[in-house]
């Protein structure tokens, strides 16, 4: 996976036909959460998804021992919580970081929709699959790849994803370890290691990254 910084996936919108884009924007419905809302929990029942105009949503899932996983950091443009929305029940958790504002698409008002123009359905079959071949990449990232490399991904996608202009991105040790599937000690000990080497700044809650290309060329890398 060259070019990390590539490795943020566009929204399905962007990945829909003019008619499929309509029918998702006509059946919307606004939605506003304050910080720190839970808008779903892993395994709840799911009868909508959501388009982010405003703010950013955490989605994380729960491991085996009851510790969270971050999965992605959702930013506005973006809809989420497609594929619960057809297997009927959450498969990841869906946070409010900040005040954010939704659109719910109801699945009933979709499955209109799609009744109405039957070719949208095989439109949302292929970017359902192709969304979950996105989670199944991150997940075999945590189980196969050493940690600098899962923590070079994650990091530069978390810059992409919230980096401001001077480089800082807003995220603090232990939220890093949710993404990259570490213990907190385990990845302060390799930014340790990153700030003495010049690739990166650390301050309170958040890091910066000052050396992109010798991150790129690790996330790139899947030797031990």
């Amino acid at each position: 996976m060259a070019a990390m910084r590539a490795e943020q996936h566009p929204s399905i919108l962007a990945e829909a036909s003019p008619a499929l884009r309509a029918a998702i924007e006509r059946a919307a419905v606004p939605v506003t959460l304050g910080a720190g809302t839970v808008l779903f929990s892993q395994d709840d029942a799911a009868d909508a998804l959501y388009i982010l105009d405003e703010g950013e949503i955490e989605i994380s899932v729960l491991s085996p021992g009851g510790r969270k996983l971050g999965l992605e950091i959702m930013t506005p443009g973006e809809i989420f919580g497609e594929i619960g929305l057809f297997a009927g029940r959450r498969t990841a958790s869906a946070t409010a970081i900040g005040p954010a504002r939704l659109r719910s698409v109801r699945r009933a008002a979709l499955l209109a929709a799609i009744k109405s123009e039957p070719d949208l359905a095989l439109q949302f079959i292929d970017i359902l699959c192709e969304r979950l071949r996105i989670v199944s990449e991150k997940l075999e990232d945590r189980w196969f790849l050493p940690l600098p490399t899962r923590l070079a991904r994650r990091l530069l996608h978390l810059e992409e994803k919230l980096g401001a202009a001077d480089g800082r991105i807003p995220v603090s040790q232990t939220d890093l370890a949710d993404f990259a599937g570490a213990t907190r000690e385990s990845v302060a000990r390799a930014l340790a290691v990153w700030r003495e080497q010049g690739w990166v700044k650390l301050s309170r809650g958040a890091i910066h990254i000052l050396n992109r290309t010798a991150l790129e060329a690790l996330a790139a890398s899947e030797d031990e």
